[in-house]
């Protein structure tokens, strides 16, 4: 994994987790916050701009599966979207003026 998705994932979810474990620890604290504090989880996805058609849609398809596992892998994908839009962003505004539209 990567040093800024974990920074990215305990930054939100007041986490001290390192590559090793912050999927096992993300999972857990979210199954933590749809018990205790529903509406923080709620506030922290959409802050994430996660697509609560996928998310619904996801949790509808796997029943039988840890609600906070795919919260967490839904969560994750997000976030490696934005990383990836970022450097690829960073690296668009290194071309030159005249190479650029």
């Amino acid at each position: 994994m990567n040093n800024e998705l974990v920074h990215i994932v305990n930054d939100c979810f007041s986490l001290k987790a390192s590559e090793n474990n912050f999927a096992e620890l993300l999972a857990e604290k979210i199954n933590y916050l749809i018990v205790n504090d529903f509406n923080k989880l709620i506030q922290i996805l959409y802050r994430a701009d996660i697509s609560e058609i996928k998310l619904k849609g996801m949790l509808a398809e796997n029943k039988n599966e840890d609600a906070g596992k795919l919260i967490g892998d839904l969560f994750i994908e997000r976030q490696m979207q934005k990383i990836k839009s970022r450097r690829d962003t960073r690296r668009d505004q290194n071309i030159s003026e005249e190479e650029r539209w």
